[in-house]
């Protein structure tokens, strides 16, 4: 039927292993697959690869929560990248549920608000715990499952198109495997990766979450195999990939809902960085997201109505070509894409500046508009301004920012270093 991760920090916790066996029992009987990785990782562990691969592939997802898990990273870590691909489109099942007496408000005190929306399993108030009553509950979940999860969301396709950029080296398996090592693959999982089938698919998971020297370390291992529009390529795929995930998905809309006046608020400098932003948030996806940015500073005396007709103009000239006034009409498909317009004015926003973006959002609320702010924070009074904004976290530095630009262009030239040519 389908693969079904579990997320967890049951060991140590009788009864959080209690339903979690039961869980697991439950599944078989129903011809499911449970996924679960039954050692503790302790903070700042490397990710486990095939939890990864795991993560990448599943069709459904239960995450137990207890006191344990709303302290661990890697649980927090699981539930992100659940939830990126639901965001994403994929119609991925998760299933949280609620033990230790644990309420709806702790799972949000701790960070996992993101769950809030999802229907909890719980025992009802004033009922003693009950392993068996849970797993039921959890079981009666999954006459929703699909078969399959289709795999046409845009983090699968990325995936995919990973997986078959790699398999151009395997050829000379042995660089695969060095690059499995460079990502710091354990060598009980490095054969995964000559494997006949999936292996390059595998090694293409890892790169979802490795960190940004190791995936250069990778990227180097395999270009002497690789031609150089492939290694083009897959370059341009991975550069993204240094803005950490959970920052990433604050940029993509709740799953199932268009987005309604939508603001994200980025502390970086530069546009280039807000369009990585976008681009690790939709894996690179080639349909149904679109991004445009615009700049200029207003120079009269009306600044917030200066600012919101240049907004205007440019959202109908830049996403619709309709420069006349006569051809501003939306087509029929917007609603099947994602819009953002990226405003970088090279200046702090004040509260003028968000009372332009709300007028703007007045005219197209299904526009996300990602402002970046400048390296400092934004104060308190500027994202008061802007009412219900994402502000974007982990913050970053100026040094974040030129560290991952002079990366990304030591990847966009290693075709011509390899040929002798590089300048």
């Amino acid at each position: 039927m389908g693969d079904v991760f579990i997320s967890h920090s049951a060991r140590g916790d009788a009864f959080a292993t209690a339903v979690l066996q039961r869980i697991e029992d439950r599944l078989r009987k129903k011809n499911h697959t449970p996924r679960v990785d039954q050692s503790d990782i302790p903070p700042g562990d490397e990710w486990r690869p095939k939890i990864v691969h795991w993560l990448a592939r599943c069709d459904a997802a239960v995450v137990l929560l207890n006191e344990k898990a709303l302290k661990s990273t890697w649980v927090r870590r699981e539930v992100n990248i659940l939830l990126w691909r639901r965001a994403l489109g994929a119609p991925l099942l998760v299933v949280p549920v609620l033990l230790d007496g644990l309420t709806s408000k702790a799972v949000k005190i701790a960070g996992l608000e993101e769950l809030g929306p999802i229907q909890f399993a719980r025992t009802a108030r004033g009922e003693q715990q009950d392993a068996e009553s849970l797993s039921g509950q959890v079981l009666e979940r999954f006459a929703e499952l699909p078969e399959a999860v289709t795999g046409d969301d845009p983090m699968s396709t990325w995936h995919r198109r990973l997986g078959l950029y790699l398999s151009e080296a395997r050829q000379r398996s042995s660089l695969l495997v060095d690059a499995a090592r460079a990502l710091k693959s354990e060598n009980e999982y490095v054969a995964d990766v000559t494997a006949q089938h999936g292996g390059c698919l595998f090694l293409a998971h890892q790169f979802l979450v490795a960190p940004p020297e190791r995936m250069e370390a990778a990227v180097d291992a395999l270009a002497p195999s690789l031609p150089d529009d492939t290694l083009r390529r897959l370059t341009a795929a991975l550069a993204p990939t240094w803005v950490d995930e959970e920052a990433a998905r604050g940029v993509l809309p709740e799953p199932d809902g268009r987005p309604r006046g939508m603001t994200v608020l980025l502390n970086a400098r530069a546009t280039g960085t807000a369009e990585q932003y976008i681009r690790r948030a939709t894996c690179a996806a080639t349909q149904g997201f679109e991004m445009r940015s615009v700049g200029s500073l207003p120079t009269g005396e009306d600044r917030v109505g200066e600012r919101f007709r240049t907004w205007e103009n440019a959202v109908w000239q830049e996403f619709f070509e309709a420069d006349a006034e006569e051809d501003r009409v939306l087509p029929h498909d917007v609603d099947t894409r994602t819009h953002y317009l990226i405003i970088n004015e090279l200046c702090v926003p004040d509260a003028e500046f968000a009372q332009a973006v709300k007028l703007l959002h007045g005219v197209f609320s299904w526009l996300i508009v990602l402002v970046t702010t400048g390296t400092p924070e934004p104060d308190e009074q500027v994202r008061t301004a802007f009412e219900n904004a994402v502000l974007l976290r982990p913050l970053l530095t100026a040094q974040d920012e030129q560290t991952a630009k002079l990366r990304n262009k030591r990847l966009s030239k290693l075709h011509e270093q390899l040929a002798g040519t590089y300048s």
